[in-house]
């Protein structure tokens, strides 16, 4: 398929199936609103991915800080303020539901949980916060409860547990919540690609965290990565930036890098350090697959499956595809390109080179098979070949080389299903491919 046709089908998928529907925009504008309403506008500012317009449905939760003062000044939170904060709240907020709430008040924030009978709707922490100075575009940074870090819900109830039963105390942290909510908004206006790039990858990193729970790849994470290619590129169409983002991955989760916009002393990716060997390679294996699913796209492809492709490991270290040297896969159908492979026949005394497409790639353990490009108008800088034996094979293979396959010509020696696949590359992006089949049997 070629890009501009991916390009307007992924942004079409966004839309319809990650993007935040209307009605989901505005039930969280309203209750954004309602806080606004009891703690005045200039005391409240959304935080995550919600303001930043790279949110995808369904839309949970939203964090908010309730900035309580300046950090010179106070550089704690006022005894009892969350409690009198809560107990106003349970006498003086104004539902804009017809969910009921419950309020939770913990040391360093309070939580709001919209029900529906026992089910949890949507729920809203609020966090305090203390001004501390202004970033490089003019807008107050702050200082925040350590456990902003961390994920709303269970992950911050195990977090207060921690601590209470250290009988420690709660950090405060530097946080720049304005500064990446403009450096999106100054992305998103021009180029609308990145914001739909984020949603995407997001909506893949979902699916893969509802396949396997030890998928510990962040969001936040994502969207900077994604960030810093827009940066460096705001005009980067979607496809270019989903397949950028994906060849990177494997390096770019091997050390934390990103320097937090408010503390050069801090990653927001320091949480890598804490990965295991098997979850550092389950993200590998979820990268192997989607890149997988992307070369293999054709006018058929349902792209809830194409982000909904799982895990897959690889056979060996052998097994290599066109991704791992950022070649992009996209076909021009219009192209003609045929590849076929020849066999050494004998009839009577003659001998002749027979297709294998011809005998439907059926051979015997004693064959030689000679591949070839037999038509060919492309116009092509390159041709590689990838010749993979059947996998369970003793020597599955899976290597890619240029202008003719490894062997050549290749023998016949192991019993199963394997495939010699060819590939037209022009100005590195493979236009078109074709693939002859090997069946081998004693």
């Amino acid at each position: 398929m070629k890009k501009n046709k991916i390009n307007s089908t992924l942004r079409k998928f966004v839309k319809e199936h990650l993007s935040p529907t209307q009605d989901d925009i505005k039930f969280v504008s309203k209750i954004y609103q309602s806080f606004n309403e009891l703690l005045g506008t200039q005391n409240c500012i959304q935080i995550g991915s919600y303001p930043r317009y790279t949110a995808i449905r369904p839309l949970h939760d939203l964090d908010i800080l309730y900035i309580i003062g300046n950090w010179e000044h106070l550089k704690t939170i006022p005894e009892n303020l969350l409690s009198n904060l809560a107990r106003r709240f349970k006498q003086e907020y104004k539902n804009p539901t017809h969910y009921s709430i419950t309020i939770t008040v913990q040391t360093h924030s309070i939580s709001f949980k919209y029900m529906n009978g026992e089910n949890e709707v949507f729920a809203v922490d609020l966090v305090p916060s203390l001004v501390n100075s202004k970033n490089e575009f003019g807008l107050d940074t702050y200082y925040v409860p350590e456990i902003i870090k961390y994920q709303r819900g269970q992950k911050r109830l195990e977090y207060y547990q921690r601590i209470k039963e250290k009988h420690s105390q709660i950090n405060w942290i530097k946080s720049d919540p304005r500064g990446y909510i403009e450096v999106a908004s100054r992305l998103n206006s021009k180029n609308e690609d990145f914001r739909k790039s984020v949603k995407f990858v997001k909506g893949w990193k979902n699916y893969c965290k509802e396949q396997n729970e030890n998928f510990k790849l962040k969001s936040f994470h994502i969207e900077q990565l994604i960030t810093i290619n827009y940066l460096k590129n705001s005009s980067i169409e979607i496809f270019d930036s989903v397949f950028l983002f994906f060849t990177k991955l494997k390096d770019d989760i091997k050390a934390p890098k990103i320097k937090d916009r408010a503390d050069n002393t801090r990653y927001i990716d320091e949480y890598l350090n804490e990965l295991t060997e098997s979850e550092t390679n389950l993200i590998n294996e979820a990268v192997d697959s989607i890149l997988i699913a992307f070369e293999n796209i054709n006018s058929e492809t349902k792209f809830e499956d194409l982000i909904n492709c799982g895990f897959y490991k690889r056979i060996r270290e052998t097994e290599k595809f066109l991704f791992d040297q950022n070649i992009p896969t996209l076909i021009d159908e219009s192209l003609v390109f045929e590849v076929d492979g020849f066999i050494e026949k004998y009839d009577g005394f003659r001998k002749y080179n027979a297709s294998l497409k011809k005998s439907s790639g059926i051979v015997d353990t004693k064959n030689h098979i000679s591949f070839k490009v037999v038509n060919n108008n492309t116009y092509c800088d390159l041709v590689k070949w990838k010749v993979q034996n059947d996998r369970n094979s003793e020597q599955p293979r899976g290597e890619i080389t240029d202008y003719k396959t490894h062997q050549n010509p290749e023998n016949t020696a192991y019993i199963g299903k394997h495939f010699a696949e060819c590939y037209a590359i022009k100005n590195n992006i493979c236009i078109a491919k074709d693939r002859v089949n090997v069946i081998v049997k004693k």
